[in-house]
């Protein structure tokens, strides 16, 4: 499985629904990714 594009495809949903929320959440993702 490409990680990467399901990370990528998933932060796109989450800030398409979220708004604000889903940004905040995927900068979250990613801090505790790297």
């Amino acid at each position: 499985m490409n990680w990467q594009k399901i990370g990528v495809v998933f932060i796109f949903l989450l800030m398409a629904v979220g708004g604000v929320g889903g940004v905040m959440l995927a900068g979250y993702t990613f801090i505790v990714r790297s």
